[in-house]
């Protein structure tokens, strides 16, 4: 499996490629696309002569879905979404408005939706989807054998924000203290920032450390 990450919009959120092999007419997908200018990853996509098959969502924030539109009519792709992220989904270009002051119109409704323990495949590879709410009602992590892509309920040394619309505290505190079950070796991919692993988040990271002491 082949990652590649681009730090595209405003918010400096990461959009990834994911994909079996870089060989032309490996099966991809892009997780979280959260600009309305995809240029780059569509360059990318075609130069390596990628078949994408689908969008991941981890959650419905603006600056992870608000290109998912513009993905889906370059590549026809169904886009996947936690159904408890619907309303984040359907405000994601109020809130683009509102951060960027920019107008954009709504967003078509998911293609499909995934749950907590769904598995979605990629290749020889497999991800299971984790509900891991807190930063969003629907947040979700996609975690294989040896990375995860964590969105915005992990990141480097700290974990998504919990003060905004449909955020909750108490849930990202579960959230937490249900992920400490994964292995130390696990590479994270996370919504913003750059990739850590499970080890040093476990040691370092005061959030987990509170969820461990909790």
């Amino acid at each position: 499996m082949e990652i590649r990450r681009f730090v595209i919009s405003p918010i400096q959120s990461n959009c990834y490629v994911v994909a079996e092999s870089w060989e032309r007419g490996a099966q991809a997908v892009v997780i979280d696309p959260g600009d309305l200018s995809l240029d780059p990853v569509f360059s990318f996509i075609d130069e390596m002569g990628l078949k994408l098959v689908a969008n991941w969502n981890t959650h419905g924030h603006f600056d992870h879905v608000i290109g998912a539109d513009v993905l889906r009519d370059q590549y026809g792709v169904p886009s996947f979404l936690h159904p408890d992220d619907l309303v984040t989904w359907n405000r994601a270009p109020h809130w683009y408005q509102t951060y960027l002051a920019a107008e954009v119109p709504d967003l078509r409704q998911p293609d499909q939706w995934i749950s907590d323990g769904d598995k979605l495949k990629l290749g020889d590879e497999t991800f299971t989807v984790w509900h891991t709410p807190g930063h969003s009602p629907g947040s979700v992590c996609l975690v294989g054998e040896r990375v995860a892509f964590s969105g915005d309920t992990l990141f480097a040394g700290t974990i998504g924000r919990v003060d905004l619309e449909g955020s909750d505290p108490n849930a990202m505190l579960a959230s937490l203290k249900r992920i400490l079950a994964w292995p130390d070796h696990l590479e994270i991919y996370p919504g913003h920032g750059p990739a850590t692993r499970m080890a040093h988040e476990r040691r370092h990271n005061r959030f987990l450390l509170d969820a461990m002491r909790g």
